[in-house]
């Protein structure tokens, strides 16, 4: 289902978060008890809810909760969190929670009524509302001696994502349009989707922390792992899971480089461990050719300048029509081409660094390197966690304590050379 987007780049409402913690749970049971007193008192409710309305009721309470004391905790850039709170018209999919439907408007009017949150309704169609939770429900969450340690995920959340990505035009503008598969299980998505929550709890109970260094909360609880397949636009089949796959969750993804260094494992320093140049050793493993025993992106003529040619070799991956007019604008600095090479003249000192890749330029191999990629890092994870090693991946690498590093080095290798048949350097 299509996913409307906020009027601003706020945090998103999360659908799944609970609460696991004794302090959040009391919180909760809280204010269920102050909403039903509300209600019977203002004459808004003659009757008790069904036994399944009443199940949803309790748990829209509990995700409404959590999100809001999160938000206290951890608030959001810009203070509010977008939230769709539309009745939808397709029904629900694998992606919703069930406790979410016609009454979740009404329950936020409740809580609204009752002092605990402010709610900006959605300025227009295809736009998400937005809440944020008072002063006096902060108060609540503090003399509560609520802690990030009382969130937690319900049960049932999908970590099996498949979306086919468009570009619609808007105002004048490109956007780009996610559109959520509502897929059916076969044997790989249920084997999947049991090895990522098989992940997810083993990182739930693995001993990993975050030394404060003053530049910002994190919260090390946040560990649930999710695997994002992708479709084109124009993909024919009605599911397919060879684009993308990449694991996204955890809050060490979203850190900047300098922070992981706060980072513990079993109260122990981590250390990263990637692929070298993985993206083209991976297109050369595609076509059956080994690659260059030096840096793969070391090209003539543009010494000092890695990073561009790295962002500018994965646009090419990507790019489908093979007539790829300009570079994309970088957000890093370091990864401009200079300006005097422009696609054409980067693509044929490209081709003439590496022939064997000039069918794979153009052909928008992209997402199907990614999935290869997903495939070698899920199989390293899975084989670290039957070793008892803790690993947190990051795409194309991970991170670990420093004592097992080696030992993540080398399944690194193994998995790698398992998948693809070719050596792929990892350190």
């Amino acid at each position: 289902m299509p996913r409307a987007h906020p009027s601003s780049r706020h945090r998103w409402f999360d659908d799944w978060r609970g609460a696991c913690g004794p302090a959040l749970r009391n919180l909760v049971t809280h204010v269920a008890t102050a909403i039903d007193t509300h209600e019977l008192s203002s004459g808004l409710r003659a009757r008790k809810r069904k036994a399944i309305d009443h199940q949803h009721h309790s748990l829209a309470v509990e995700v409404v909760v959590a999100n809001l004391a999160h938000a206290v905790l951890m608030p959001p850039e810009t203070g509010w969190l977008a939230v769709l709170t539309g009745n939808g018209t397709c029904g629900f999919t694998r992606y919703d929670n069930p406790a979410f439907g016609k009454p979740f408007r009404t329950l936020l009017s409740r809580l609204g009524d009752l002092g605990h949150l402010t709610l900006r309704p959605s300025p227009k169609r295809g736009e998400a509302s937005s809440l944020a939770p008072t002063e006096s429900f902060s108060a609540l969450v503090r003399d509560a001696g609520i802690s990030l340690a009382d969130f937690g995920r319900l049960g049932g959340e999908e970590v099996v994502l498949l979306a086919r990505t468009s570009v619609i035009h808007r105002r004048d503008e490109r956007v780009h349009h996610r559109e959520m598969i509502d897929y059916l299980d076969t044997a790989e998505t249920i084997a999947m989707r049991q090895d990522i929550r098989a992940l997810t709890g083993f990182l739930a109970a693995a001993d990993i922390a975050f030394i404060d260094d003053g530049a910002g909360p994190v919260d090390p609880h946040d560990r649930s792992m999710r695997r994002h397949f992708v479709m084109a636009e124009d993909d024919p089949l009605s599911q397919r899971f060879d684009r993308g796959g990449r694991l996204f969750g955890g809050f060490w993804q979203n850190l900047k480089r300098a922070r992981r260094a706060g980072i513990r494992v079993d109260g122990e320093p981590v250390t990263v461990l990637d692929y070298s140049a993985m993206f083209p050793r991976l297109a050369y493993a595609a076509v059956g050719v080994q690659p260059p025993a030096d840096d793969p992106y070391a090209i003539p003529g543009l010494e000092g300048h890695r990073k561009a040619v790295k962002l500018a070799m994965n646009t090419l991956f990507f790019d489908r029509s093979g007539r790829r007019p300009s570079w994309p604008e970088a957000e890093d600095p370091d990864a401009e081409m200079p300006p005097t090479w422009t696609v054409g003249r980067f693509r044929a000192a490209l081709l003439a660094r590496h022939p064997a890749l000039r069918n794979s330029l153009g052909a928008g191999i992209g997402h199907r390197l990614m999935n290869t990629e997903s495939r070698i890092m899920a199989g390293v994870l899975m084989a670290l966690m039957a070793e008892g090693i803790v690993a947190l991946p990051l795409h194309d690498g991970l991170m670990v304590k420093m004592p097992r590093a080696r030992e993540a080095g080398m399944m690194m290798g193994m998995i790698a050379r398992e998948i693809t048949t070719f050596e792929l350097p990892a350190a």
